[in-house]
This record gives structure tokens, C-alpha cells and sequence, in this order.
């Protein structure tokens, strides 16, 4: 399987999921920087995978428009795509739905309150600021506070929440959090990382079952 990784920060790298893909599926992927990519052809994938970033969806930045477009064509010619947080907030855009702000921030290990199996419930760690907007033809397929938390759409699928994320990944995150906004919701950064640090193995056999979810539900 050859998997596209459009790495759209370095805060954000593929983690778990990459890992998964390898070795459960002797992937090889090959990863691109978002900003750099370029309009032309799609490229040769058997799978494309749109990660986080702290820009979002709505901002005015040439690369987004860029991936957007590209996800639009990817999509509408019936090829799978995996968009996690902002990756999935560009899918959203791409089908004709819309990106805004919630007005608050989600942050921390939390339960997915509508779930359409119980994979999707959770706990998952969640790490975003906006939310998202289907067209009517979009399956929502996990629903909490407001946000939808997962989607599909065809032969692509948006994931909210941060199945892929590490420790080290959080350990990043927290650098760039207001501590106040985190202090204000009770999140201690060295608890959150040591409990990530631990779920890192105890939730493995959970991560991976949704992982081959996810494959499932883009025909893979």
C-alpha cells in the first residue's frame, strides 16, 4: 500500500497511525510537507492522509487553497483519503461543507457523547478550536459537544479527535496552550502527558480496532 502523508505541521506528525500502517500493512509512506504542495496531477497513492496543523481551514494561505482543491478532486474521483483535526476540517471544506471557530476550545482525553459504534466513544484525545459543517449527503459517525468528531463522506473519512497522537505529541501541544485557558480547565501538563505517556500502551489494542475502522470504511 502506498500512502500519501500530507504533514501539515511538524507539530503534527503521522504517530501511531503511521506506525499502524507499516507494520500491520507494509505501507510505504511517503510524506509531504502541506505548504509545500503544488497544484498539478494527483499524485500516485493508494491511500492520502491529511494530518493537524495549528492554521486553519478558513485561512487565506495559497497551500490550503492548494489542498483543498486537491482534496476535491481526490474525492470526487472516488479515492480514499483519512483527514484527522485540521485534515478533516479540509475534507469538510473540500465536500462543500464549512469551517468555523466553536468559541471555545477542546483540550484533554474526553468520551464521544453520540457515537454511531462503540469505537468511536472513546476516551480519545481531542485538541481543536474549530468545528465543522457537512453537506447532507455526509454520514456523521461521532458527535460530541457540539462538534462532530467524525464523518464520512464517499471514500473519505474525517476524524476530529487525535487517535494518532503521542505523548510527544502533547508534550508540543502544551507549548504552544495558553497555560491559563488549560489551568482553567483543570488540565495539569504533567499529568496529561504522563496519562498519554500511559495510554500510549494501554489503549493500543482500542487505537489499532479503530484504525482498521477507519480502513474499512474508505473500501480498504
Amino acid at each position: 500500500m502506498r500512502v500519501l502523508v500530507l504533514e501539515n505541521s511538524p507539530l503534527a506528525p503521522v504517530g501511531h497511525f503511521g506506525d499502524w500502517l507499516a507494520a500491520r500493512h507494509g505501507a510505504a509512506l511517503a510524506t509531504l510537507a502541506g505548504p509545500d504542495l503544488t497544484p498539478g496531477p494527483l499524485p500516485e497513492a493508494d491511500l492520502l492522509v491529511t494530518l493537524g496543523s495549528p492554521r486553519a481551514a478558513y485561512d487565506g494561505d495559497g497551500w490550503i487553497d492548494t489542498q483543498r482543491d486537491l482534496l476535491a478532486r481526490w474525492i470526487g474521483e472516488g479515492r480514499p483519503a483519512i483527514g484527522i483535526c485540521f485534515g478533516a476540517q479540509m475534507i469538510a471544506s473540500a465536500i462543500g461543507g464549512s469551517v468555523a471557530p466553536t468559541g471555545t476550545f477542546h483540550e484533554g482525553w474526553m468520551e464521544t457523547a453520540e457515537a454511531s459504534a462503540p469505537l468511536w466513544r472513546g476516551p480519545w484525545l481531542r485538541w481543536h478550536g474549530d468545528h465543522v459543517a457537512l453537506p447532507p449527503e455526509a454520514e456523521v459517525l461521532a458527535r460530541s459537544e457540539g462538534t462532530i468528531q467524525a464523518f464520512r463522506h464517499r471514500r473519505a473519512l474525517g476524524v476530529q479527535f487525535h487517535p494518532e497522537a503521542n505523548a510527544g505529541c502533547v508534550a508540543e501541544w502544551i507549548g504552544f496552550t495558553p497555560p491559563e485557558r488549560l489551568a482553567a480547565k483543570g488540565i495539569v501538563p504533567e499529568e496529561i502527558v504522563a496519562l498519554t505517556r500511559e495510554r500510549d500502551g494501554s489503549l493500543k489494542g482500542q487505537r489499532e480496532a479503530l484504525f482498521a475502522e477507519m480502513l474499512r470504511l474508505v473500501g480498504l
